[in-house]
C-alpha cells in the first residue's frame, strides 16, 4: 500500500527547498522516497508542508534507516521549528 508521510514546519521557504534538493541528490539511487512536494500553510503564515510519497510504509522505515536520510534529518532538525508528521497510508490514488 502506497504510503505518504506529511511534515509541517517553520522554517525559511528558500532553505527548506534547498534542503530537499540536496537529499534528493545525496540519495539518488538510494533513497526509497519516490517524490516530494514543499507548500506554503495558507492558513498559518510562516509555516511550511512537505509531502513525500513512498510505496510503502515499509519502504518509509527503511529509508528513516539510510545514512543520507539520518545526516539530511539532522540537518533538517537544525534549521526547522515546530515539526509535526502525520503517516498516511493511501486508500486511493485517483488522478483526475
Amino acid at each position: 500500500m502506497a504510503f505518504v508521510q506529511i511534515m509541517s514546519f517553520e522554517m525559511d521557504e528558500a532553505e527548506a527547498v534547498r534542503l530537499l534538493n540536496k537529499y534528493a541528490e545525496e540519495g539518488r539511487g538510494e533513497t526509497f522516497a519516490r517524490r516530494a512536494v514543499i507548500g506554503r500553510d495558507r492558513s498559518q503564515e510562516g509555516r511550511l508542508v512537505q509531502i513525500v510519497f513512498f510505496d510503502s510504509a515499509q519502504e518509509a522505515e527503511a529509508n528513516n534507516e539510510l545514512a543520507v536520510t539520518q545526516r539530511s534529518g539532522a540537518e533538517f532538525n537544525k534549521l526547522a521549528s515546530e515539526i509535526k508528521f502525520v503517516d498516511v497510508d493511501v486508500v486511493a490514488d485517483i488522478t483526475i
